[in-house]
């Protein structure tokens, strides 16, 4: 029994570990969204490129949504963009490393969006983070999207 009590301690103990070097990380990434001494970070080619062809994906599947006529096909294809171009802005990468560290909190909300997407009953939140991101791609770097 008292063997018992030990090992549920320690699990237990181990969880909220756990649970706030979570929490720690999450603020850490917050945190690591920066301007450039107050300005937009500039943007590449294939940065400019890649994130209007998200973005250019999101209205057509926000106005797929908005009309009743998504469907799960749809989001999919949004993950595919998403993924897609998010690996070829990584693998092409050339920021300094502050702009580096900016936008990789942009990246990893782009990547995970991409998984809820494929995920029953995930797709619409996953729309709003989406939103939310290019929003805050817009307000860290020189890139504005055109409606």
């Amino acid at each position: 029994m008292k063997l018992f009590l030990v090992l549920v301690t320690v699990l237990f103990s181990f969880q909220v570990a756990m649970a706030n070097e979570s929490h720690h990380h999450h603020h850490e990434e917050k945190k690591a969204l920066s301007l450039n001494h107050g300005k937009k970070w500039e943007v590449d080619a294939v940065m400019k490129k890649n994130m209007d062809t998200i973005h250019d994906k999101f209205k057509v599947v926000h106005n797929l949504v908005k009309t009743n006529k998504v469907t799960d096909k749809d989001y999919s294809s949004l993950a595919s963009v998403i993924s897609k171009s998010a690996q070829d802005i990584a693998s092409n990468c050339k920021m300094e490393p502050k702009a580096d560290e900016t936008f990789h909190v942009i990246l990893n909300d782009l990547f995970a969006i991409s998984d809820d997407l494929n995920k029953s009953g995930k797709a619409d939140s996953a729309l709003k983070k989406l939103h939310h991101a290019l929003s805050t791609y817009s307000k860290y770097f020189s890139h504005s999207f055109k409606d």
